[in-house]
């Protein structure tokens, strides 16, 4: 149980150092947030996902959720959340034309596929691995595309 809370931890530190969020107090649950990275402006060439997921309101809470569902606290909360994450990152990816960056496709998309399965009890040790591997290539390769600030 540790070890994956371990592995939540880390992939959230990494999600928080791609927003770049120096705030000292966290928006009320009830307050709609500006998105993950506000005034973010994509590299020229950039695919339009860089933007979308910088002005994401809920690909940040992926982490937090799958600490949810792991830790068992919270669980109908954090589906919830992994739920919305999942909308909408499949609403931009339905944005992007077919043939813009797809490598990049294809790791949101075996997110997409990640997200589903663990989106309805029991949550198993191979779903919440496939969620962790493919946000950790998604995001590494979003890096590299979108050059979002350290």
């Amino acid at each position: 149980m540790f070890a994956g809370r371990s592995v939540s931890v880390g992939l959230l530190a990494v999600l928080c150092c791609l927003a770049a969020c120096a705030s000292d107090a966290a928006p009320p649950p009830a307050a709609v947030a500006p998105g993950a990275l506000p005034g973010y402006t994509p590299p020229a060439g950039a695919p339009d996902l860089c933007a979308g997921v910088a002005g994401s309101r809920h690909f940040l809470d992926i982490p937090v959720a799958m600490g949810r569902l792991a830790s068992g606290v919270a669980v109908v909360d954090g589906r919830s959340h992994l739920a919305a994450a999942r909308g909408e990152l499949r609403g931009l990816v339905a944005d992007m034309p077919v043939d813009e960056d797809p490598e990049l496709r294809a790791a949101a998309d075996r997110v997409l596929t990640a997200l589903l399965a663990v989106l309805d009890p029991p949550l198993t040790e191979e779903a919440r691995t496939a969620v962790l591997a493919s946000m950790d290539d998604f995001v590494a390769r979003l890096q590299s595309t979108c050059r979002f600030p350290a």
